[in-house]
């Protein structure tokens, strides 16, 4: 064999079966190694993981080929941080001082994200630093505690990020009257922090656009692409629709699909439902049932769907990963199962509990590798 071949200019299939036969972990090694090989590991179909952080080291599991890996990330006990939000290989973590960055599960790579004492762009609000652990928001005089209690139950956040170009956008609720968000753009200069004053009951990320679901059950759209957040009321269909909220959903959460539409996922107090999907009809203006999402699967408070794996191994297309606080079942019924995650099938409405990895731990995520 020639000494010059090109191995970055491989026929596109051929690399294809060869990144679908490597490990996991050598299948994300291997897509870094130039823009061909990255375009093509795109096309590879996807599928969750879970994470476990614990003490200075984190559990890695792959429930396709049910292999465990153990990573050491930060040299820091994990224990003590926050996972708020997941992109790809990304995880956007706090810690109790209140300093956010990404972390990259496979490589150890970390992107510090500016503090919150830093300028918050020019708006009239102010972060003042009480303490090692606490802020005060300041909002026209009046002072608003902010600490590390306020994000431990909290999964109202959304990152994104390019990994070709370091870009990412971060997100989050609080108080529930107030998103944070920060927009970094590369040679596109420190724009510091922004702060929208809307209502948040959850919210997802796609395509430049924040989609926020209101306590009034209305969707808000605000436009990323600028340097500040701007509302989009042309084009934003959903103004006039509010959601028919009822007594019976435990929990609901908004889902952007490939397609663009948004998606209501609920996680129902009705034993014999347990989760379903509704999208918005806009012919007739009314929220309807979904009964298939074809060949895409989601993650319960994921934000986005992604492309489901072809082979049916526990999860597929059809799937809604969650984990056991998102579901009340069994907690409503007064017992106690060894798993906390699990995956409906939206066909059968059937669960499969999953066992790997559980230590009832409150550090426990799902995430999807080489999501783009």
């Amino acid at each position: 064999m020639s000494r010059n071949v090109d191995w970055s200019k491989l026929c596109p299939d051929l690399l294809r079966s060869i990144f679908e036969s490597l490990s996991s972990l050598d299948f994300h090694r291997a897509k870094t190694v130039c823009s061909n090989w990255y375009a093509v590991s795109r096309t590879c179909p996807l599928y969750p993981w879970r994470i476990v952080l614990q003490g200075q080291n984190s559990l890695l599991y792959d429930p396709i080929q049910d292999k465990v890996y153990h990573k050491n990330l930060l040299g820091i006990d994990l224990s003590e941080v926050h996972c708020l939000a997941s992109y790809s290989n990304w995880l956007l973590l706090v810690n109790p001082c209140l300093h956010f960055h990404l972390l990259n599960v496979f490589t150890s790579e970390t992107i510090s994200v500016p503090s919150l004492d830093s300028s918050l762009g020019d708006s009239p609000y102010r972060f003042v630093r009480n303490d090692l652990f606490e802020c005060f928001l300041e909002l026209y005089g009046t002072k608003f505690l902010v600490s590390w209690d306020d994000f431990k139950f909290s999964k109202t956040a959304v990152l994104w990020i390019n990994e070709k170009n370091g870009d990412f956008v971060v997100a989050w609720a609080i108080k529930q009257f107030y998103i944070f968000s920060y927009k970094k753009i590369a040679n596109d200069g420190d724009k510091g922090w922004r702060i929208t004053c809307t209502q948040c009951e959850d919210m997802a990320y796609k395509d430049n656009k924040l989609y926020v679901y209101t306590f009034d059950h209305y969707i808000n759209v605000l436009d990323f692409s600028g340097d500040c957040p701007k509302d989009t009321i042309e084009g934003n269909h959903y103004l006039n629709h509010p959601f028919p909220f009822v007594d019976t959903i435990y929990k609901m959460r908004i889902v952007i699909a490939n397609s663009g539409e948004v998606l209501i996922v609920l996680s129902l107090k009705e034993l014999n439902r347990k989760f379903c999907i509704c999208k918005l009809n806009l012919e007739v203006g009314e929220w309807e049932r979904v009964e298939s999402l074809g060949d895409e699967m989601l993650i319960f408070g994921h934000g986005v769907t992604i492309r489901g794996p072809v082979k049916d191994r526990g999860i597929k297309s059809g799937s809604i990963c969650f984990l056991d606080d998102d579901h009340l079942s069994d907690n409503y019924l007064g017992t106690r199962r060894e798993a906390s995650s699990g995956v409906f099938d939206l066909a059968t409405r059937t669960i499969t509990w999953h066992t790997r990895l559980d230590d009832w731990s409150s550090k426990i995520y799902w995430f999807v590798p080489g999501q783009t």
